[in-house]
């Protein structure tokens, strides 16, 4: 099964985004320990679903030429939703930091979480939105309509208020020690925003010598988690 992948593909799906996603739940697994809270479990929650989407990545790899093209499409759409979705846990994590957890309460994250998963849902309906065959060599090509849709869904209603309310939160914050390390915090989910940004352009205009490069990049995903846990342990 492993002969029919090329080697950059197994070090990109195995190593970095199932070695990486199985890191992400280690992270997950430290914050719950830490302190079970609502707080704890909304940010865990974005490692966990990036974990997913690492399992789910890895398993759809490894499916491409087994089975018929629509469902290894599903599988990567799968991914991606996973990916995505995990976004919107690290705006839920600032929500609460600003507001309290007695503002916020359970019934409204659960609803930003649930509008939020509607929307990434239209993913899958987009007509001829991904395709996987001997075409694209095996590997995920996305038509503009779907690139464009999944960017301003991500961006619009995770990415920019992420970022807002994590600015919002540094002028908040008065402790020295506490404002350096939610700049790394800070830096963290940048670097996540910009390999999930790369990968979409990267499936989109899918050149392989230009995805042999992002592959380097990839790396990034395993220190901007690290950062987004060390940035906030000291929070929770």
């Amino acid at each position: 099964m492993f002969q029919t992948i090329p080697v950059s593909r197994v070090v990109q799906v195995f190593i970095i985004f199932l070695g990486g996603g199985i890191f992400f739940l280690i992270l997950a697994f430290l914050i719950i320990r830490k302190n079970k809270n609502r707080l704890n479990y909304t940010i865990s929650g974005f490692f966990i679903f990036i974990f997913l989407g690492g399992v789910f990545n890895a398993i759809y790899a490894l499916l491409t030429t087994h089975v018929d093209e629509a469902t290894v499409v599903t599988l990567h759409i799968i991914t991606y939703f996973f990916f995505c979705l995990a976004q919107i846990f690290l705006l839920l994590f600032n929500i609460l930091l600003m507001k309290s957890e007695k503002l916020i309460t359970l019934k409204k994250q659960l609803i930003i979480l649930g509008i939020y998963s509607a929307l990434l849902l239209v993913l899958f309906f987009i007509p001829e939105g991904v395709r996987i065959n001997e075409n694209t060599h095996y590997r995920p090509h996305w038509n503009l309509q779907f690139f464009i849709y999944a960017n301003i869904v991500w961006i619009g209603f995770a990415m920019i208020p992420t970022l807002y309310t994590s600015y919002k939160l540094y002028k908040m914050f008065e402790d020295p020690e506490i404002k350096k390390r939610w700049k790394i915090y800070m830096i963290g989910t940048i670097m996540i925003y910009i390999e999930l940004f790369g990968v979409g352009v990267m499936i989109l205009i899918n050149d392989p010598f230009l995805r042999q490069i992002w592959n380097i990049y990839d790396v990034s995903v395993l220190i901007g988690a690290f950062l987004i846990y060390y940035g906030v342990v000291r929070q929770l």
